[in-house]
């Protein structure tokens, strides 16, 4: 068989295979809404104190929904905090190939400070997204979905009151780019985008997708541009954190780890296994509480209003691993 004859063989398959369903498989159904446990729509989001880079103070609690269930257009991990009140809602988009629940310990500390958080599972790993199905593109459409579908059904299933009007998004590798997607389509929905070692691929053998970094963004939002000194391969120059930093507006912080690689923030399991494929740093575990801990700063100043926790995006010294920060 030629070549483009095994290429388009491939293709076929994949669009039988795991991953590669309809960007919106559920029947769209309104359910009765709320505000959670009566809280006020209008209340002031919680706003945490202290260290970011430690735990916070709420206890949380995970919730897994499946595809259609409580009318949510894709699987969702959602991490929020058990007290009743108010809260900041950050979307967060996986790697390529990963699970959401791959993250769970950054996660669950930036839900620790105040925040529900929203990882949802945009596809199942397998050939299908390796040979380009579904596209970054799709993926972002879907966000699109979940960003339409969180108002009223999040507190419904949390139990508290998520103020969907104080929404961030982030995302990892590939993830990032998703958030990035998401951000040009409509950037009204966001007050804020962070990406943690984000990489604007071109879809595999295919190549077929189209960068997201296409100049300097045209939206201000406040911006976080988590790097890796060790991106290598698997965040390869001139598709990594540089350009994202470079062509964000200000406000942007742009913070790189130093010695560390691209899946280090994963969970241990996970970071292990992608050492196998990228190089990694000695420090994982202080890669998770760097990650975890610039996100809770970034988010805190940007959603929950604290604009003193910009602070700690500048200040190296209180990193736990050595990292270099820039600003504009």
């Amino acid at each position: 068989m030629t070549r483009v004859g095994l290429l388009i063989l491939s293709v076929g398959l994949a669009a039988l295979l795991p991953g590669c369903a309809e960007t919106s498989p559920c029947a769209r159904v309104s359910g009765e809404q709320s505000t959670g446990a009566d809280v006020p729509p209008t209340s002031a989001p919680y706003a945490g104190q202290g260290d970011p880079y430690e735990i916070g103070e709420l206890a949380v609690r995970t919730v897994d929904l499946k595809a259609c269930e409580n009318d949510a257009p894709t699987a969702l991990r959602i991490h929020a905090p058990e007290a009743p009140g108010a809260y900041a809602v950050v979307l967060f988009q996986h790697g390529f190939m990963s699970r959401n629940s791959a993250y769970d310990e950054v996660l669950t500390h930036l839900s620790s400070h105040g925040f529900v958080v929203v990882a949802p599972q945009m596809y199942e790993p397998g050939l299908g997204p390796l040979l380009g199905n579904p596209t970054a593109a799709t993926e972002a459409e879907l966000a699109g979905q979940i960003v339409t579908w969180l108002p009223g059904n999040l507190d419904n299933v949390t139990g508290i009151h998520a103020r969907t009007d104080r929404l961030g998004i982030s995302g990892h590798s590939r993830g990032g780019k998703v958030a990035w997607l998401a951000a040009v389509a409509d950037p009204s929905r966001f007050g804020a985008i962070a990406g943690v070692d984000p990489v604007d691929g071109t879809g595999g053998p295919l190549g077929n997708q189209p960068r997201v970094v296409q100049g300097q963004f045209e939206f201000d939002l406040p911006s976080l541009v988590i790097g890796t000194e060790l991106g290598g391969e698997c965040a390869p120059a001139g598709d990594n954190d540089v350009q994202f930093y470079e062509a964000s507006r200000s406000p942007a912080w742009h913070i790189v780890a130093l010695g560390q690689g691209h899946g280090d923030m994963l969970d241990e399991a996970e970071a292990a296994a992608a050492a196998m494929l990228c190089a990694s740093g000695p420090n994982r575990a202080g890669m998770r509480r760097l990650t975890a801990g610039l996100l809770v700063a970034f988010f805190r100043a940007a959603l929950q209003g604290d604009a003193d926790a910009y602070g700690y995006l500048s200040g190296a010294q209180d990193a736990p691993i050595a990292v270099t920060t820039e600003f504009k």
